[in-house]
């Protein structure tokens, strides 16, 4: 599993060797596809690292069993995170990426790690690309966003003393305005049963929406691209682009933030 994100600038400039360390530490942790789950003090997925940190502090086998369970997952039993309320996940996955040697680089990492590790403008994107199965690729920023039919939706707030907070209002594109314009291409009818749409974020998080869910069920009315949350642009912490699917039972299923790809696939039979 990929994840992809923007370097931060300062690791361009002159580092100390810690500071080396935690720099190259992250980046490896983007590449591995860790950000995706996880977060330096930010619960996701799966726990903060400084919360696996704390953990395993202290044990002398720290390093190797953490290593261990970058490579292998956890199994089905998983650790007890989302017992705690640290974790939306029972268990981590394997993760065949991962090299043995990568894996004990990430632990001695991830064991060191005291706070946030990445700062949420190191992952806005400037826009989102079009591209896969379509007739069309597209580049796509916030300018070009608004010559689209622009839609707007009031959602709950959610989270704790949600019911204290007025409504989010969204405003964006539909996904669904989106593909007409890139045109999606197929072969047959049957091709467009088996079409599906990634979008994907710039730390790798991904979600999915099905060709009919878009063009043929009410879902297809609330996956918005959005550019402005309560008639504001986007702040670091969402990108300038970010996606959510308002019609889900639950929309914070398919809210992605940072929004950086659009992909056309079709699954194979």
């Amino acid at each position: 599993m990929n994840a992809r994100c923007i370097l931060p600038a300062v690791l361009a400039l002159p580092l100390f060797a810690g500071q080396a360390a935690a720099a190259d530490g992250m980046v490896l942790a983007r590449d591995s596809g860790c950000l995706v789950c996880h977060r330096g003090a930010e619960q996701r997925l799966g726990p903060a690292f400084r919360d696996v940190a704390a953990r395993y502090a202290g044990r002398a086998d720290a390093e190797a069993v953490l290593a261990r369970h970058i490579v292998a997952g956890t199994g089905p039993d998983g650790l007890g995170w989302q017992k705690e309320g640290k974790a939306r996940l029972p268990f981590m996955p394997a993760n065949d990426n991962v090299t043995p040697e990568n894996a004990r680089r990430l632990a001695q990492w991830v064991l060191a790690v005291g706070g946030e590790v990445v700062a949420a403008r190191q992952l806005r994107s400037d826009g989102v690309g079009v591209s896969g199965l379509v007739a069309h690729r597209l580049d796509l920023d916030v300018a070009a966003l608004r010559a689209f039919p622009v839609h707007r939706f009031e959602l709950a707030s959610a989270g704790h003393g949600a019911a204290e907070r007025p409504p989010n209002r969204f405003t964006g594109v539909l996904l669904r305005d989106i593909l007409e314009k890139a045109t999606v291409t197929f072969g047959s009818h049957f091709d467009l049963k088996k079409t599906v749409v990634v979008a994907t974020a710039t730390d790798g998080y991904r979600v999915v929406f099905s060709w009919s869910e878009l063009f043929a069920s009410p879902i297809g009315d609330g996956a918005l691209v959005f550019f402005e949350k309560n008639d504001r642009p986007l702040a670091d912490d969402e990108g300038s682009v970010a996606l959510l699917s308002a019609r889900d039972a639950s929309p914070a299923s398919r809210y992605l933030k940072w929004l950086k790809t659009i992909e056309v696939r079709r699954l194979a039979d």
